[in-house]
């Protein structure tokens, strides 16, 4: 099912989306608001089923839930709990693959932390990241919830280029970041 783009109001997640996306392509999902559990099922199912309806390979599919569920995950459980409205999350089919936009508003220290780190893992190459992944995982410093940037290290393992930021004030104390994934199909 193919849905249309948002229409954004100022100051709206959809502002981070660059209208690139507008074109010959196909919304699979666009989903605004706090992100249940259940929901965050249901978004994954709409990934796969539309995977294996076009015939696209193990691996394409493999990899694109993998993003998903890391890229949801993320969002699900450190959206802060104030601003779980803000959740936002769309996956775009396109003729060279799928770009998927996935963020949520945050204190701006979080999002310019974030986007420091995501910078950090895009100058990175895979043996990098291979060997980065193992340290983290050899880290005890993480919680319940994660923390450690797993998430993050497996998007950018996992997604075809580099993770992009999109990042702008949402009011005085927070901004909205969105990432963009691209995955080659």
């Amino acid at each position: 099912m193919s849905v249309p783009l948002p229409i954004a109001e100022p100051g709206h997640w959809a502002d981070a989306i660059p209208r690139q996306a507008e074109g010959s392509c196909r919304v699979l999902f666009v989903h605004q608001g706090e992100l249940s559990r259940d929901e965050l099922d249901r978004l994954i199912g709409v990934a796969e089923g539309h995977c294996l309806a076009s015939l696209q390979s193990v691996a394409t599919r493999k990899r694109l839930l993998n993003l998903l569920v890391e890229g949801l995950e993320n969002v699900r459980c450190h959206t802060p709990a104030d601003l779980a409205d803000t959740a936002f999350a769309m996956l775009v089919f396109e003729q060279a693959g799928y770009r998927l936009f996935m963020g949520n508003a945050a204190p701006r220290i979080v999002v310019a932390s974030m986007s420091h780190r995501i910078d950090i893992l895009n100058d990175m190459d895979e043996a990098d990241l291979r060997e980065h992944h193992l340290k983290l995982l050899a880290n005890e410093g993480r919680t319940e919830r994660g923390g450690a940037g797993l998430g993050l290290l497996t998007m950018a393992r996992k997604s075809t280029g580099p993770i992009i930021t999109h990042a702008f004030p949402r009011d005085a104390s927070t901004t909205f970041l969105a990432l963009e994934l691209v995955l080659a199909a």
